[in-house]
């Protein structure tokens, strides 16, 4: 009995030593297939994280791709319509202050400015409507939505002009050369009120306050300002606000009405012979002789192509500029002829009114177009 005793508790310890090393065997094998398992797992793990990363940055390089190149071609637009300003603004300009001396020969040689004008009227009219005949295609359907708002311009035109006439009467050429030169600043109050534009930035603000204090500064030294009573402050006040009004409805005119430049040419030029004849005969022109001066038919054939050529111009550089910008290249066109005319003919000549000149047009070219403002693009 002792003996059997003994083997059987000898086998048991042998038995509880052959589980313990399976166990512990079983336990190895289990954590080194839980390493290989994690080792996998983290492989994959790594493998996905490494092509979510390349797809990433595939992305990513494929994003700033696009955006450079559209950045690069928002730069090239940019860039295309600045030239594009720039280059009817010259056109404008060149036509404008050589219109100023062509009249004034062709006015003074012929002795009649309502015929003149006149003249010019008819030709641009004409031209378009031999263009047309043509086949030229410049002129679409004459419907009342695009016929009306020119017969509001026309009319527009028509006071301004009046009212010009009157002030000049009332006043004196210094008073209206100032009331030109404050114009740009009612003229962005408008399109800032009205238009949708943003008010102009600082710099733009101060090169407007210097075109009048620069103009200002040239009154002063040459003619002053002479203003007859109310009645010449009345049709002086009454030019102004006609002249501020063409000018916004010019521009609305060509944002909001799609027709072909040359249709603009022809509307303008054709409505407005009828209040020329009537001036023609208001003002006594009718019972006058017409000179016949040196180069008078000369004159008068140039100042009539000149005109074709400002009438385009005009109404193009409109489109492309704000009514702002375009309002103050007609003060810039103005005071540089003037310029032009003291160093040319040097009978008034004055270094201080020169410079003051000079300062007006380079404060002039400081001046930047208002962008519109959100939601109004």
């Amino acid at each position: 009995p002792t003996l059997l005793s003994s083997h059987s508790s000898t086998r048991a310890t042998c038995d509880g030593r052959r589980r313990a090393r399976a166990r512990r065997v079983e336990n190895t094998l289990s954590r080194a297939l839980s390493v290989r398992v994690r080792r996998a797992r983290a492989r994959t793990r790594r493998k996905a994280r490494e092509s979510c990363g390349a797809e990433l940055s595939a992305d990513s390089a494929a994003t700033r791709l696009w955006r450079v190149t559209r950045a690069m071609s928002d730069s090239k637009a940019t860039s295309a319509a600045a030239k594009d300003k720039l280059v009817w603004i010259l056109i404008y300009s060149a036509c404008s202050s050589s219109m100023l001396v062509i009249n004034k020969l062709a006015v003074s040689s012929n002795g009649l400015p309502t015929v003149v004008s006149g003249a010019q009227l008819v030709v641009s009219a004409a031209v378009v409507a031999v263009m047309e005949a043509f086949g030229a295609g410049v002129l679409g359907p004459f419907e009342r939505k695009r016929i009306v708002p020119f017969i509001v311009y026309t009319c527009m035109f028509a006071a301004g002009l009046f009212s010009n006439m009157k002030a000049l009467m009332l006043t004196n050429v210094g008073a209206v050369i100032a009331a030109r030169c404050c114009l740009p600043l009612i003229v962005c109050v408008i399109e800032w009120a009205f238009m949708g534009r943003m008010f102009p930035n600082t710099r733009s603000i101060a090169s407007l306050i210097g075109v009048v204090l620069s103009a200002s500064f040239y009154i002063t030294n040459d003619t002053g300002v002479s203003v007859d009573g109310g009645a010449g402050m009345f049709w002086l006040l009454t030019w102004w606000l006609l002249l501020a009004a063409q000018m916004t409805y010019g521009k609305h005119l060509t944002d909001n009405i799609q027709m072909t430049q040359w249709e603009r040419v022809f509307y303008t030029n054709a409505l407005a012979i009828p209040p020329t004849i009537v001036l023609y005969f208001v003002t006594g022109e009718n019972t006058m002789e017409m000179k016949d001066g040196d180069g008078a038919f000369f004159y008068l054939v140039l100042s009539c192509v000149v005109g074709v050529a400002i009438s385009y111009s005009g109404w193009k550089c409109r489109s492309v500029i704000t009514a702002t910008t375009f309002t103050l290249v007609g003060v810039l066109n103005k005071m540089a002829t003037i310029t032009f005319t003291i160093i040319v003919w040097p009978s008034d000549f004055s270094v201080l009114k020169t410079l003051s000149l000079l300062a007006c047009v380079g404060f002039g070219l400081l001046y930047v177009d208002a962008p519109k403002r959100p939601g109004h693009a």
